[in-house]
């Protein structure tokens, strides 16, 4: 076994301890742990069959955003509550927990693996890849521009529900505030109310579509937060140094319909906003040109 296969487990243990709350002593190693679980898994198959490591691991990651935070803490990680905890930091100076999993997971953390949250760790994501569909549609341009739409509509309903009156301090914070505060009710409705209507659109975009991350295409607006870092991200897909023969296959099976083949045919590491590091364009490389 190589040790690349546990730097995860090693980094979600490392931020678990670091962290004040006891709760990031269980997020973190339990993230970490399934990612190297995945990696694990993927390097003894072969072909297209690697992508069951993947697939493991971010259906097996997903309860500890659900049940862990969502529920039992309600804390609501969407970007509409974000917009609360931003406020509230504005106000108050307090950082909570829900803008430790921003900071980490989608602004600081892309600079170094991209989008490698959506492909290993998206909760909407882990149900969307167990679906049955076999296609992988390519998504025409003109749709893809909805996520900016879907984007202000995300910050506007936060504020549109203050400027109406809505004590959004007291239905979603506790008094004790900071990083050690948990949600109360308000923050659970929330949760569920935004979890299910994003769950609702994205398998609905997914059999329309006839592909299973329609929804990261069309409609999620957190992919956007995303984008520039994952650019120049320290961690990107690359050229392996054997020829691309540009065949293709990479291209058609990528989820994210970003052009593979344009980037290893020249010899460069994929630099678009869209790759999630999924790695199924190097799992069916028949050239083994990817890595």
């Amino acid at each position: 076994m190589k040790f690349k296969h546990f730097v995860p487990l090693l980094i979600g243990l490392v931020l678990g301890f670091s962290l004040g709350w006891w709760g990031f002593r269980i997020i973190f190693p339990w993230i970490g742990g399934w990612i190297t679980i995945g990696s694990l898994v993927a390097s003894r198959l072969k072909g297209k069959n690697k992508d069951l490591g993947r697939r493991i691991t971010i259906l097996m990651i997903s309860p500890v955003f659900l049940l862990f935070l969502g529920v039992m803490q309600r804390e609501n990680l969407q970007l509409e509550e974000t917009v609360f905890y931003i406020l509230f930091f504005i106000s108050t100076g307090m950082f909570t927990r829900v803008l430790v999993h921003y900071t980490i997971a989608k602004i600081i953390g892309p600079l170094i693996w991209g989008r490698g949250f959506c492909g290993w760790a998206c909760w909407t994501a882990a149900i969307l890849e167990w679906l049955p569909i076999k296609e992988n549609s390519k998504i025409p341009a003109k749709y893809t521009r909805m996520r900016y739409l879907v984007f202000i509509v995300s910050i506007l309903i936060p504020v549109i529900f203050i400027l109406l009156g809505y004590d959004w301090q007291t239905n979603h914070i506790n008094e004790d505030g900071g990083i050690v505060q948990g949600g109360k009710p308000g923050a659970l409705i929330w949760f569920l109310a935004g979890n299910g209507l994003y769950y609702l659109v994205a398998v609905i975009l997914a059999f329309k579509f006839r592909k299973k991350r329609a929804f990261c295409k069309i409609a999620c607006p957190v992919s956007l937060v995303m984008k520039a870092q994952t650019s120049i991200a320290l961690i990107r897909v690359s050229p392996s140094g054997n020829e691309c023969t540009s065949c293709g296959s990479c291209n058609r099976n990528c989820p994210m319909d970003v052009d593979v083949v344009n980037y290893i045919s020249k010899g460069k590491k994929i630099s678009s906003g869209e790759c999630i590091l999924c790695r199924k364009c190097a799992d069916i490389c028949p050239q083994a040109a990817i890595r």
